[in-house]
């Protein structure tokens, strides 16, 4: 028990002088993060103080003359008030985005009109061939055509169809008066002559009816197969050139007439 004591005693004493003569911690200093340029450190008044007695250190981040504001004294408390220094820096330009303008697009040429035409009627059809191949050789593509047409082929006189015992007898009496250029038709109808010219025509009704008979003077026609030349109208027109010219004078019955490109 007694030397419990003793070894008590003696940690004690090794403790104390430890504590003695060990040296003094140093604080820890922390890390200061640095402020952004334009924004002044938050100061206490207790540092305030203690940085008055120092030089001022000049910094390149000072207000403005005009921003500057002498310190406020609070007079109840004794103390001064840091006046809050206002930087404005000046306003960063927005980047303006490039405008792009687009030009309107060019609208299309127009296509050309097609202008048809057809050059007839001719009644050979070799006279279409000499035509087409002069019309080719000016840089046309014509295109014969054929058709029917219907033309004047005289006049004709007659009596209409009739029993065949009447129409024997009327062809005997036209005997008797010296008519002679006459023919009974299938129909028993009594043909008088056909003639190219109308007044010749109307000589030979009048001349029936004289007798007591009735006559019919009509138009005779009769079906021919005539061509035509299409083409497709150029920047330069047919009509009034050289080329139309020369084959009017050569044809002096064709003509030109626009129709339809469908």
């Amino acid at each position: 028990m007694r030397y419990l004591v003793y070894l008590l005693l003696l940690a004690n004493v090794a403790y104390f002088a430890w504590h003695q003569y060990a040296p003094a911690e140093r604080p820890r200093v922390s890390a200061v993060t640095p402020l952004a340029p334009g924004i002044e450190p938050l100061v206490l008044l207790a540092e305030r103080r203690d940085v008055q007695s120092q030089p001022a250190v000049t910094t390149g981040l000072e207000a403005p003359e005009e921003q500057r504001q002498p310190p406020v004294t609070d007079t109840e408390a004794g103390t001064e008030v840091v006046p809050v220094i206002e930087y404005n820096a000046p306003p960063v330009e927005e980047s303006r985005a490039e405008t792009v303008v687009q030009e309107p697009a060019a609208e299309p040429a127009p296509e050309p009109v097609h202008v048809c035409q057809t050059i007839g009627p001719l009644l050979d059809r070799n006279d279409a061939a000499s035509i087409s191949a002069q019309l080719y050789q000016q840089g046309y593509q014509p295109a014969v055509r054929g058709g029917e047409v219907r033309e004047p082929a005289g006049y004709w006189v007659y009596m209409p169809a009739m029993p065949s015992a009447e129409a024997r007898a009327i062809v005997s009496d036209l005997d008797r008066n010296g008519m002679k250029d006459y023919f009974i038709g299938k129909r028993n109808h009594i043909s008088l002559g056909i003639f190219t010219s109308k007044r010749k025509a109307r000589a030979r009704l009048e001349r029936i009816k004289s007798l007591g008979y009735d006559a019919v003077l009509d138009q005779r026609y009769r079906t021919r197969t005539v061509y035509w030349l299409d083409i497709v109208e150029k920047a330069q027109p047919l009509l009034g050139s050289d080329l139309w010219s020369t084959i009017q004078a050569e044809h002096p019955d064709i003509r030109v007439q626009r129709v339809s490109c469908e």
